[in-house]
């Protein structure tokens, strides 16, 4: 099955759903294209199914090399900021997200895999958001606009960069992640309360 949706994911990503053929599938995979319907009954149930498997496995990847989401925001930010835009910089999760994309329009439901498998990651920083806002280190009042308003200052522009068939650095990574965690940990600081003067 993994290595169905493996040859199966580097057909669609390669040549996209219109192009991509069961009958070479079939073959990379060294299986028939009966056993392949009997268990996808149609091309777009497979191709629901490689995004699904391919989503999933990023997810994964994500979650299994994030330190857990623990001590002062300005480290905390920055590993989980780091380990999400190297994931979403990676050829294979750019080609996925560029396959989505080509495709929605088409298949809706690709969309739904998307999103209800991301909110599991940014449910990871959003509960860490909602713990620093009880804890008063930061002023969040709504920890779920403020997890996806980090996410597009750390790795929405490398993303979209990504997508465009530009190489992001380490360098240009590192600086963008640092710049974003600067900027969000200075927007939604807790005030400084003003001491009251006193007249004698």
């Amino acid at each position: 099955m993994r290595h169905l949706l493996s040859v199966a994911g580097d057909e669609f990503v390669t040549r996209g759903f219109a192009e991509a053929s069961v009958s070479r599938i079939a073959r990379d995979a060294a299986m028939s294209k009966k056993t392949i319907y009997a268990r996808f009954p149609t091309k777009d149930a497979l191709l629901f199914a490689v995004v699904e498997d391919l989503v999933i496995r990023t997810r994964n990847a994500a979650l299994d090399g994030m330190p857990t989401m623990a001590g002062e925001p300005a480290q905390a930010l920055t590993r989980f900021g780091m380990q999400i835009a190297r994931g979403w910089t990676t050829p294979r999760d750019v080609a996925i997200y560029r396959l989505i994309i080509s495709e929605v329009v088409r298949f809706p439901q690709l969309a739904e895999i998307f999103t209800s498998t991301m909110e599991v990651i940014r449910s990871t920083l959003t509960n860490y958001l909602r713990e620093q806002a009880t804890a008063g280190t930061l002023a969040i009042t709504d920890p779920e606009a403020a997890c996806r308003q980090f996410g597009m200052l750390a790795y929405g522009e490398l993303r979209e960069r990504a997508m465009l068939g530009e190489t992001i650095t380490e360098e240009r990574l590192t600086a963008t992640v640092d710049r974003a965690v600067t900027l969000f940990l200075r927007g939604y600081a807790v005030p400084v309360a003003k001491p009251t003067s006193t007249r004698s």
